[in-house]
């Protein structure tokens, strides 16, 4: 025989499930959301987003990550949705995400990922982890890989003067001499190599899309052969073109870097009390046909350290 339930029985049940199907109501009830907020679906944003969530739901794993890709998506779609959703935060990775959150999410707690200079989108409701690698920790691994470079060349914009400004202090700091010229485009960028590349022992590139260009890129790399002045890149990409060798961030550590402070948020930390980061992750990739062309001898244990090496 089956059993009728009975109206109070019922009445539970029409609840449930009304609840079960309500917006926003997960299986674990109460179920909080993180939103992640992409500029694109690419590898290395990829990256930073597995270790994010390599933390977030290793220590917090009830959970939901709630993905959104702005170049998939139409923005004032994907602003009226993070506003329903209210998550306890919203995690960005790109240049991009970073500004459309901090124009449209002034409310909700935000975490900017993959993103060069963050400093001009702070906000109260806002701290990050830098994509760039600090002056000090490049210069000292230089310094480490290249005991006998001395003169470092570098070249910039108005845009990334203040990038210069912090290498020069660095080289002062330990023991260097910073080798400058400013440009307003890369355009000029011929002149002012073939202006430094006699004074110089290695060229220091620095992220500048004002200077750096795939044309002025190329001229560089082949310039910087010609004179016999090694150049260090910003990712293997460089160091596979013909730079001698280059330092990038480790990706997938950015991401658990952020993930710590994700969860410091969820605790309840207001996050312009989390102080902003810079990789602590950094991974090296060598040219060995460089080296070899420009005479210089790495040492054995760099190269088995090293995180990719071209040959």
């Amino acid at each position: 025989m089956v059993k009728v339930p009975t109206k109070p029985m019922l009445k539970l049940l029409i609840i449930i499930l009304c609840l079960l199907l309500s917006p926003g109501w997960s299986f674990a009830a109460g179920q909080a959301e993180v939103s992640v907020l992409f500029s694109a679906d690419i590898a290395p944003y990829r990256q930073a987003f597995e270790g994010f969530r390599e933390i977030v739901q290793q220590k917090r794993g009830g959970i939901a990550i709630i993905e959104h890709i702005l170049e998939r998506e139409k923005p004032e779609k994907v602003a009226r949705q993070i506003d329903s959703q209210k998550p306890l935060l919203v995690f960005t990775v790109g240049p991009e995400a970073a500004k459309f959150a901090g124009t449209n999410l002034h409310h909700t707690p935000l975490i900017f990922s993959m993103v060069l200079r963050p400093q001009s989108l702070a906000a109260p409701n806002v701290t990050w982890v830098s994509l760039e690698i600090p002056a000090r920790a490049r210069l000292e691994m230089i310094r480490k890989l290249l005991p006998g470079v001395r003169r470092i060349g570098v070249i910039f914009s108005p845009d990334s003067a203040p990038l210069y400004q912090e290498i020069a202090r660095e080289c002062d700091r330990l023991g260097l001499r910073p080798v400058g010229r400013q440009i307003e485009s890369g355009t000029e960028l011929p002149e002012a190599f073939a202006d430094i590349a006699s004074r110089i022992d290695l060229f220091l590139m620095v992220p500048d899309t004002r200077v750096f260009s795939p044309k002025s890129i190329q001229y560089l790399l082949a310039e910087a052969m010609k004179t016999r002045v090694p150049v260090v890149g910003l990712a293997a990409s460089y160091s596979r073109a013909g730079a001698l060798l280059s330092f990038e961030a480790d990706y997938r550590d950015i991401g658990r870097q952020a993930g710590a402070m994700a969860l410091r948020i969820i605790d309840g930390e207001n996050p312009t009390s989390i102080k902003p980061a810079t990789p602590r992750g950094i991974k090296t990739s060598l040219n060995l046909a460089v080296a070899k062309r420009l005479r210089i001898s790495l040492d054995a244990a760099a190269v088995k350290e090293a995180a990719e090496v071209f040959k």
